[in-house]
């Protein structure tokens, strides 16, 4: 089990949950997300994730793995469709099959990409949800 910890950076775009087994991976997606000024949190997998939601304030997006173990990406995306309809979420996969889409959350950004990539999903996916609350 991983540790769950906030940035310490002050937030000014909002707040994300990053989810990826990969603690490297994982560490590289929280500074990406610090340095475009998100309030970021971490989690190993997607049962660490749920857990985590319950504890923290509401976010604004989660951007989550699709490979991993006990509750990958999918299913999390599910989960999350389930209890909180408006939140959205952007996955990623090393394992991306071109042309994947209408799956729970969107399209797959496939690795590797970019920053400015990820940068630009998750502003897109934020600007779609803008007008709502998203754990709402």
């Amino acid at each position: 089990m991983s540790i769950v910890v906030p940035s310490r950076i002050p937030a000014r775009n909002g707040s994300v949950v990053i989810v990826d087994d990969n603690a490297m991976m994982r560490s590289l997606l929280t500074r990406i997300m610090e340095l475009e000024r998100y309030h970021v949190y971490a989690a190993g997998d997607g049962i660490e994730t749920l857990a985590l939601l319950e504890r923290i304030p509401p976010v604004d997006v989660v951007i989550a793995d699709v490979s991993m173990p006990r509750m990958d990406g999918h299913q999390l995306a599910l989960e999350l469709s389930k209890r909180y309809p408006r939140l959205p979420i952007v996955l990623i996969s090393g394992a991306y099959i071109g042309g994947v889409t209408g799956l729970v959350g969107g399209p797959v950004l496939p690795k590797p990409f970019t920053a400015m990539a990820l940068v630009s999903r998750v502003r897109e996916v934020l600007g779609q949800s803008e007008h709502r609350n998203p754990q709402v």
